[in-house]
């Protein structure tokens, strides 16, 4: 399951598992409730520290609509300036990010790239 993690409006991290995302993330970040966390088809995943290691729960919970505002209102950041319709298809736009991603980045870290 590819992950969308939010940090801010302008701020984008796709990973490409749960365990890379939970690997990447450092616990006092996510005790400090800075990311806001999705799998790419809206689930809701609930960030945890567990004897001092991130741990990401996919929640019984979707919300894809939550999700596609956030991912607009990125595409839309002067920075990014995609069309923000790439958001109707959360999947696709998923694997879009990742995919650019690891194009510009070679080695890849972690398997996790970040947007801005």
């Amino acid at each position: 399951m590819k992950v969308y993690a939010f940090e801010g409006s302008n701020e984008v991290y796709v990973s490409e598992s749960l365990a890379h995302a939970e690997a990447y993330f450092e616990a006092i970040d996510v005790e400090n409730d800075e990311y806001v966390f999705f799998g790419a088809d809206g689930t809701c995943i609930s960030p945890s520290v567990r004897d001092g290691r991130v741990a990401l729960t996919p929640m019984d919970e979707r919300r894809p609509v939550e999700l596609r505002g956030r991912l607009r209102t990125y595409l839309e950041h002067p920075q990014v300036a995609m069309d923000p319709a790439l958001a109707d298809d959360l999947p696709a736009l998923a694997d879009l990010l990742f995919e650019q991603e690891q194009t510009r980045r070679w080695p890849r870290i972690l398997g996790w790239p970040r947007f801005r």
